[in-house]
């Protein structure tokens, strides 16, 4: 192939990648579907670090050059997607977690997601709920690591989703996201973490059963903690 014929190939790479209907998995589809479209003698991937080139051959200059630009543009999609993520709704979240789970499977990595309640949500006066839905997921993000994804199940519940780790890692992560919580300015007062689900990919899960599991293990913590006595004394009945 030309290199005229490299660089229209970087331009359609570039615009998949950039496409405002792309598919949360377009960075991983783009690099499968560059070496048969342009006859690059190497498989890309894409890794924590951004794209990984393994060379079947000595490249061409043209090659080469082709492979680094085509990585400058999956590290820009990369940050962007990043940026641009925030706190996930509830869809968003579900199709970041298909994505994950695709590519662990694929990689043969880890994945752990971790559910929990937040207190303190509760609309009243003084208090919006969806900018502190947005403040508490800005100091989430603070402390986990960046491809780390945090969502919003709604009710009162979060989702942490952790690529290329185990519940070790996730339970870390959770204790870090806690603490933050507790001792940020930047949340309306009375907010904090309650009760916790944890759950880690099994061979052949698939990523509705991972966040299924998950949320029965925080079934499974709010039944223990409501046989551990009222949280507030003055309200007997409290959970």
């Amino acid at each position: 192939m030309s290199d005229l014929e490299l660089i229209r190939a970087l331009s359609r790479a570039a615009a998949g990648m950039a496409a405002p209907d792309a598919r949360p998995n377009v960075i991983e589809n783009v690099l499968a579907s560059v070496p048969g479209e342009t006859g690059l003698p190497a498989q890309l991937r894409l890794t924590a670090d951004g794209m990984h080139v393994t060379w079947m051959r000595e490249p061409t200059a043209g090659e080469a050059a082709f492979a680094e630009a085509l990585g400058h543009c999956v590290d820009l999609a990369v940050a962007v997607a990043h940026g641009n993520r925030g706190v996930l709704d509830q869809a968003s979240l579900a199709a970041e977690l298909q994505r994950a789970v695709a590519a662990a499977h694929w990689r043969g990595e880890q994945i752990a997601v971790a559910v929990f309640d937040v207190r303190g949500l509760a609309l009243r006066p003084g208090v919006d709920a969806s900018e502190a839905v947005a403040q508490l997921g800005a100091v989430a993000r603070e402390v986990v690591r960046h491809d780390d994804v945090v969502g919003h199940l709604g009710a009162g519940r979060f989702a942490l989703l952790f690529p290329r780790a185990g519940t070790f890692e996730a339970r870390a992560a959770f204790r870090r996201v806690r603490a933050a919580l507790l001792a940020s300015e930047d949340v309306p007062p009375g907010i904090s973490c309650g009760n916790v689900g944890f759950a880690e990919l099994e061979q052949g899960m698939r990523a509705d059963e991972l966040l299924a599991a998950a949320l029965e293990r925080l079934t499974e913590a709010r039944r223990r903690g409501a046989y551990l006595g009222p949280a507030d004394p003055s309200h007997p009945l409290a959970s």
